[in-house]
């Protein structure tokens, strides 16, 4: 099994240096601390999502990739080519907000799951219009728990991605200043958050970047 690196402040500085969004950073620290075993269905990933680099990783693990941009299949109404009841652990992150009638796709993902198989997914929340090919939604804490229990799964947990409105309002510009400012700015940034929130604590629960959130088939 491998387990995951250190994950401080000179990796996310580093990645924002890079080109990755601040929520995606924390997004990746979160989905460090979860287990990947068995067979593992990717769904939307795309070729190589970067999120692989950050999993406990079992030994005997098979991993198969389904994406739009890879076997043409529509989530909006194409069943995912993998038969039911076969499948350890789903993938599912930054996709939802991508696909219209969600409860589709969910219903698949659940389908797919061997009895306490795990879905392990994430989507994002203070972030701009990103269509993939488009960009339909934002969901909240509660949103989530009721899609998940409605398609059938238990045992879910859902965490928030970082958070504060100070950190929400530097996601949001980030990959629009120039690299070699990005890392002071997360810095100053920080310091910011960190203050508003001794005065205000209860905004960092108002303002995720987004949710990681995990659950198992019945």
């Amino acid at each position: 099994m491998t387990t995951s690196r250190r994950l401080g402040l000179w990796h996310t500085l580093r990645h924002l240096y890079t080109g990755q969004s601040l929520m995606r950073i924390e997004m990746n620290k979160l989905l460090a601390q979860e287990t990947i075993r068995g067979a593992v269905v990717d769904v939307g990933g795309g070729r190589a999502p970067d999120y692989f680099n950050y999993f406990c990783t079992e030994n005997g693990t098979h991993i198969k990739r389904i994406d739009g941009s890879l076997s043409g299949i529509d989530f909006e109404k194409d069943s995912l080519p993998v038969a039911t009841a076969s499948i350890d652990t789903a993938i599912l992150c930054n996709v939802l907000e991508h696909v219209y009638h969600y409860q589709f796709l969910m219903s698949e993902v659940r389908r797919v799951l061997a009895p306490r198989g795990r879905l392990i997914g994430a989507v994002p929340f203070w972030v701009g219009y990103h269509p993939d090919p488009r960009d339909y939604f934002r969901y909240t804490q509660e949103a989530l728990a009721k899609i998940l229990a409605e398609a059938g799964f238990s045992e879910i947990t859902i965490r928030p991605i970082s958070g504060g409105p100070i950190l929400a309002n530097f996601n949001t510009i980030v990959l629009s200043v120039p690299r070699i400012l990005r890392p002071l700015l997360y810095l100053w940034y920080t310091l910011l958050n960190r203050l508003f929130l001794s005065v205000r604590p209860e905004s960092i629960r108002r303002n995720p970047l987004g949710f990681v959130f995990t659950a198992s088939a019945k």
